[in-house]
């Protein structure tokens, strides 16, 4: 859960531009992911995985995990360990993948 405040970041920046964020959380139980959700004001929705569903079709090897999927469900870019979704890096990428860029992001 230590990324969704800038996983709210990156979901005010793109709400307007075809970008859905969904957190999938395997470890901590409901209850407390919607404390920390109202807590915090977050708005982006949680989904809680416990019978791996999830995990199993994305193949997760790790957390935290996170996956881009386009509009017709297709996995377009995946990655596991914390980030930043707050950053320049960050916002560049996403707007690459959206379409909303010419050129990929450098590094």
């Amino acid at each position: 859960m230590r990324e969704f405040p800038s996983l709210e970041v990156l979901s005010q920046q793109f709400k307007k531009k075809d970008l859905m964020v969904l957190a999938v959380n395997i470890a901590e139980p409901a209850g407390q992911v919607k404390e920390y959700l109202v807590k915090h004001k977050l708005t982006f929705s949680a989904l809680l995985d416990n019978d791996s569903r999830v995990s199993d079709l994305y193949r997760v090897r790790g957390t935290p995990s996170r996956f881009l999927i386009d509009r017709e469900g297709r996995l377009i870019a995946g990655s596991i360990g914390p980030r930043d979704w707050a950053s320049a890096a960050a916002r560049n990428l996403i707007s690459y993948l959206l379409g909303l860029a010419k050129k990929p992001p450098r590094g």
